[in-house]
């Protein structure tokens, strides 16, 4: 069974049918239209023009990135994208029932391509952690919750908002505005010069040191040092998240940005709710290991020499966390994959000048 999707406007056919056609019975390329003339034509011109069309005068849209490059489909598994249709009135997108497992195969056929998903995993796990819990980790509620909470109520009580309350409010605004800044100029960078491979391994290895800081700095002698360390964390570990998922666009070529996209955003999001309410349960492992562990003697029953005592809490939590980027840092040092993309752009161009400049004599 199917899930079709009907969109009944001429406009969008009409700017479909431009771009581009293919054989609904064939993998061949047409190209785009503006590579074949200067101008669009209309809807009868296509339709009374091209070859490309089957006996319902209904045609198939391919992904943009299609290519006549045969090794660019090795691997690749059927149906992985939507089957997009195209009648003169009408435009069908038809959804299979396994779409997401199909998609999966297809991504996961390509070397290279569980680097970046464990890369962009990671990283999505890190931001949405620290995200949930900002607000603790930026007031120091966890020192003493009682008396804060008594403060806060009496805050309320006569209007004010607290100094911590400010600090929340900063803090995060700033977090997620690091992030996007970041992400927008470390994108740029890692776009220009294809360095994805380096700027991703740096990225890790310096964001696992980041996340160390904030491990140390919630020592309450630290003062609000973990809140600066928290900013570091997110210049660091957020603009991963966009380098991750073009390493896996580039890897998974042909398919479409959103098909690896909503892989990637899929196994973030399940592992996410996975670790987040982990993170609260060790929060207070090795705090008090000793009073928490006595016997029924009151004698130390070991825990001490295990799990250690009096650290502040969430230290073990950061634990965890720094274990998921230095395994995933070791882990993408073995990447292997290659940019299809890229190699279908050189392609391209190479193509498109052979053809503007003419055989040589």
């Amino acid at each position: 069974m199917r899930g079709t999707l009907e969109v009944s406007i001429r406009d969008i056919i009409q700017k479909a049918s431009s771009s581009l056609l293919v054989d609904s019975n064939s993998d061949h390329k047409v190209g785009y239209r503006d590579d074949v003339m200067s101008s669009p034509m209309d809807e009868a011109s296509i339709m009374s023009s091209s070859p490309h069309r089957d006996i319902l005068g209904q045609y198939n849209l391919a992904t943009p990135y299609s290519t006549d490059e045969g090794s660019i489909y090795d691997g690749c598994v059927d149906g992985a994208e939507p089957t997009v249709t195209q009648t003169p009135h009408s435009l069908k997108i038809d959804i299979q029932d396994n779409q997401i497992i199909l998609a999966s195969k297809a991504c996961f056929a390509r070397e290279g391509f569980s680097h970046a998903l464990v890369v962009f995993t990671v990283c999505g796990i890190v931001i949405n952690t620290l995200s949930t819990y900002l607000d603790y980790l930026v007031r120091g509620d966890y020192y003493d919750e009682e008396a804060n909470n008594d403060n806060a109520n009496n805050n309320e009580e006569y209007g004010k908002v607290s100094n911590a309350s400010k600090y929340v409010a900063i803090i995060g605004a700033l977090f997620q505005v690091i992030i996007m800044v970041s992400s927008v100029v470390i994108g740029a960078f890692t776009d220009k010069f294809r360095s994805y491979f380096v700027v991703t391994l740096v990225l890790l290895v310096f964001g696992a040191f980041a996340l160390a800081e904030c491990g140390v700095s919630l020592d309450e002698d630290r003062g609000g040092d973990v809140r600066w360390s928290l900013l570091a964390v997110s210049a660091l570990i957020g603009p991963l998240l966009p380098v991750a998922t073009e390493l896996g666009v580039e890897m998974a070529y042909p398919l479409s940005e959103n098909t690896v996209l909503v892989i990637m955003q899929l196994f973030c999001n399940a592992t996410s709710a996975l670790f987040i309410p982990l993170f609260q349960a060790v929060r207070d492992v090795g705090v008090s290991a000793v009073a928490d562990n006595a016997d029924a003697d009151g004698e130390d029953d070991g825990a001490q020499n295990v799990l250690g005592n009096g650290r502040p809490p969430y230290t073990f939590s950061f634990y965890l966390m720094i274990l998921l980027c230095a395994v995933s840092a070791v882990y993408f040092a073995t990447f292997d994959g290659k940019y299809l993309r890229y190699e279908a752009e050189q392609a391209k161009k190479r193509d498109d000048k052979s053809i503007s400049t003419g055989p040589s004599l």
